[in-house]
């Protein structure tokens, strides 16, 4: 038996043995009824208080919204580190991409792919999703474009710079919408109580300032992913151009 299968049995019963215990943990647990503490009030209340339907938005970007923007904060020091540190990488190569047929069927997926996305960042307030899904699925379209078309096509569709300033963006309209609550005297990152309109509940137009919020952690996921891919791939390349006997184009 070889090594690498040797470890892939290894892997296959740890993993087994892991999802045992995982099972037998789920099945410990006593079932009830009640729902106390701070979720009956998210569930009772946050329609009401807050004006969307979801409840997981109205906790990210109204109960918490602070905890969010320290999420965020994160993934924009992650994507400054990595753009910093691959700052002076060049491209040695860029990949063509696949082939023809391939690249006329996503053009015609990305399309529904970009409105997919904008339907869940848009929507996030009324139904499942939000700023983090849907700029998730935005960065899957980038990167779509990276494999598919070539490395190179993909940065002249959707140059560095421009994915910095979106993130960028989006990161000062998350603290913008914020700065109102304080300038109203409700709080930073307040909602209703800052005078966001709640409008009707189960209505696109409701939730205050939850779909702005939204958007704008949207801008910052989509670019902030895509920048990292995109940092990959040239480190990638560049690592490429260093095998020996590969003659470069």
């Amino acid at each position: 038996m070889s090594k690498s299968c040797f470890l892939r049995i290894v892997t296959f019963l740890l993993c087994l043995a892991l999802g045992w215990q995982f099972w037998k943990g789920i099945l410990a647990l006593e079932p009830t009824q009640i729902i106390i503490g701070p979720a009956a009030h998210y569930i009772e209340s946050a329609a009401e208080e807050t004006g969307a339907t979801n409840i997981v938005a109205a906790i990210l970007f109204d109960y918490r919204a602070l905890d969010t923007l320290g999420e965020a904060s994160v993934i924009y020091t992650s994507v400054c580190g990595i753009a910093m540190l691959f700052a002076k990488s060049k491209f040695k190569i860029s990949s063509t991409g696949l082939s023809f047929i391939v690249k006329k069927g996503v053009s015609f997926i990305i399309p529904f792919l970009l409105l997919y996305a904008a339907g869940i960042v848009l929507m996030g307030h009324i139904s499942p999703g939000g700023g983090f899904q849907g700029g998730a699925v935005f960065a899957t379209a980038t990167i779509l474009f990276c494999i598919v078309y070539g490395s190179g096509f993909e940065a002249v569709m959707i140059k560095p710079k421009t994915k910095e300033l979106i993130e960028s963006s989006g990161a000062l309209m998350f603290v913008l919408i914020g700065f109102v609550g304080l300038w109203t005297g409700a709080g930073f990152l307040s909602n209703i109580a800052a005078g966001y309109p709640k409008g009707e509940v189960g209505r696109f137009l409701s939730g205050g300032s939850i779909p702005l919020l939204n958007i704008a952690i949207g801008m910052k996921v989509s670019a902030g992913l895509s920048t990292i891919f995109y940092s990959m791939i040239k480190l990638l390349e560049f690592e490429v151009t260093k095998i020996p006997g590969v003659k470069n184009k």
